[in-house]
């Protein structure tokens, strides 16, 4: 793996895990939710252009934390169908509130041809300041 994909995978779980200690029925803000949502995108967006990218991405549909497994398992369904789907349905099974609620409509819009993986922030994304 190269270094710029080393660095590019370790931010994408830093903000997964901001993301999970700000989930919004945790009280997390929306807009700042939505700033790492961002700068997830423009992550994920780079990673999957490389076959280590996508297998970092893919290693952490494993992970304890239902945000990290949601969202990663959400990403890797563009080159790993089955694994990602079995993920997605394992956690909406699970019952853990809106994380369940979203990885079965996840599924639900990728089995409809619908999900799209590819949208662009509107902006440039930096890493979004800490909340207060």
């Amino acid at each position: 793996m190269s270094r710029l994909t080393a660095e590019r995978a370790s931010e994408y779980l830093a903000v997964l895990s901001e993301m999970d200690a700000h989930r919004i029925e945790a009280g997390g803000k929306p807009p700042h939710w939505n700033r790492l949502v961002n700068r997830l995108q423009t992550l994920y967006l780079e990673l999957r252009q490389s076959p280590d990218g996508r297998q970092a991405i893919g290693d952490l549909m494993d992970s304890e934390s239902v945000t990290v497994r949601e969202w990663s398992a959400g990403h890797a369904l563009a080159w790993e169908p089955a694994k990602a789907q079995d993920a997605l349905e394992r956690l909406a099974a699970e019952g853990k509130g809106l994380a369940s609620f979203e990885a079965g409509i996840t599924l639900r819009e990728f089995r409809r041809g619908k999900l799209k993986l590819d949208w662009i922030p509107k902006r440039a994304v930096r890493a979004p300041e800490p909340e207060a």
